[in-house]
């Protein structure tokens, strides 16, 4: 009996199931074992009525995937409004109102740092916190895109940082926060003239 040439064919031991079963595995292995990165760098903020930049010490950083970005995006929003309603006057002396009432020569009272705080503590990956000399490092971060936030508050300045960056792996990835590069910050005192 003969068995016809392309009825039957010997099994491909490389075939595409096992192919892409071995690039899962491989391109899994090599994830896992991708060399951790370390994220450092140094807190510092230029206050009004200051000469020199304060060395923020103590404050809390969050290294988080980056679709936290959106969401403190979203809570900021949320915060602007205060109490009541905006209301206007008619002819008759009676109160209209015509919307939410939204203060934006002084951001600082409606920043509500506590709800951006708890969300990005909740999508924390990482966390760390400065030392006496505003220095920051994040050890053993996978390599990746992160959202990085952190805030300052003071009877002088309030500030939070809300920064995309990229961590690579196998080395050592600095960042510099200053008022600069701060998402938001609102310094209340100006400097005393002499």
């Amino acid at each position: 009996m003969r068995l016809h040439p392309f009825k039957f064919q010997p099994l491909r031991f490389f075939g595409k199931l096992t192919a892409s079963l071995i690039i899962g595995v491989f391109s899994g292995w090599a994830t896992w074992a991708a060399e951790p990165a370390t994220l450092t760098g140094q807190a510092t903020i230029q206050l009004k009525n200051s000469s020199s930049p304060q060395k923020l010490a103590g404050m809390d950083l969050v290294l988080a995937p980056a679709t936290l970005i959106p969401e403190i995006r979203r809570l900021r929003m949320e915060t602007w409004r205060t109490e009541g309603l905006a209301v206007k006057r008619n002819a008759d002396g009676e109160e209209e109102p015509i919307g939410v009432q939204i203060d934006f020569a002084d951001g600082y009272k409606n920043l509500d740092l506590k709800a951006m705080s708890q969300a990005a503590a909740n999508a924390a990956t990482l966390r760390t916190k400065t030392d006496t000399n505003g220095v920051y490092t994040f050890r053993n971060a996978t390599p990746g895109r992160y959202a990085l936030y952190c805030q300052y508050k003071s009877r002088y300045a309030v500030a939070y940082w809300l920064l995309e960056v990229d961590v690579a792996g196998g080395k050592t990835n600095s960042l510099i926060l200053c008022e600069t590069n701060a998402a938001e910050i609102f310094n209340r005192f100006e400097k005393k003239k002499p």
